[in-house]
């Protein structure tokens, strides 16, 4: 390794975020493990680790699309600065893939994994529309499982609902990577955050009237998948939204765990509109 790039202030500041990451994300897992062993029977054996119990904890930066940023002319600082945030992050995915590459001795699979995201985010769309939420329920996290429970109560119940996949406008893409480490086991978890550009249909139909109607419109998620990648088990654990133009590269460990859990239920909610002030 080049002692140029060891003693570079962007690689220290790295690979410090790494760390930091890890260790904060073992701490979360514990708490979190702990948190419902308690509610098991005092003689009970100890269960083991659930990933359903994992959700996006910490802001996760999403470079803005070029068609988002204003005009260098005009705001030439704005410009430049969210084209660097961009290859910082492109950088960091970078890094962590080759962190799980070296730590878990496993080779990623990048297409299959992107396949089944896909599979199970037309899965979980359509299940809600048809109230249905129970066949879904172990590719979702608890956070996202109790969002949709919670959504579901407040569609109409005198339509009937249809969701379908029109396609895709693009090509779904790879924006966000984070290795994430559990105690007490070989690295094998890996989260992935796929921007999902996409022409849906929503079937509604009038029990009451009968009448039909189908409304199309456009959408574009950015939707977190946690991954096994010794099973290629795919597990939907939230959506993020896309920064803003002006935001700055957010910590990538959260060390407030009061914090961190209202982040992951509010990131679950799959449905939930962004907030004006999202970073």
């Amino acid at each position: 390794m080049s002692p140029l790039l060891v003693r570079s202030p962007v690689f220290r500041r790295t690979i410090k975020s790494l760390i930091s990451q890890r260790c904060f994300t073992s701490s979360l897992l514990i708490q979190e493990q702990q948190k419902y062993e308690t509610k098991a029977k005092k003689n009970s054996k100890p269960v083991d680790f659930n990933p359903r119990h994992l959700g996006i904890s910490t802001n996760v930066y999403i470079p803005p699309s070029f068609t988002n940023l204003p005009s260098f002319l005009r705001h030439p600082l704005v410009f430049s600065n969210a084209v660097i945030r961009r290859i910082y992050t492109l950088g960091l995915n970078t890094v962590q893939i080759a962190l799980f590459r070296y730590q878990s001795g496993l080779t990623p699979k990048f297409l299959l994994w992107k396949n089944n995201a896909i599979e199970t985010y037309v899965q979980v769309n359509r299940a809600f529309a048809q109230r249905q939420l129970a066949s879904v329920k172990p590719k979702v996290s608890l956070w996202v499982e109790e969002a949709l429970a919670s959504r579901s109560k407040q569609l109409p119940r005198t339509f009937e609902l249809d969701w379908q996949l029109v396609k895709f406008k693009q090509i779904p893409k790879l924006v966000s990577v984070q290795a994430l480490m559990i105690p007490g086991r070989p690295l094998e978890h890996i989260q992935l955050i796929y921007k999902f550009n996409t022409k849906q249909r929503l079937i509604k139909r009038n029990k009451q009237t009968n009448k039909t109607e189908s409304v199309d419109r456009d959408v574009v998620d950015y939707v977190a998948f946690l991954c096994d990648a010794t099973t290629n088990e795919t597990i939907l654990i939230g959506s993020v939204f896309e920064s803003k133009p002006d935001a700055k590269l957010p910590k990538n460990f959260e060390d407030d765990m009061k914090l961190a859990i209202e982040r992951m239920k509010k990131n679950g909610d799959l449905y939930r509109l962004p907030p004006s002030d999202q970073n």
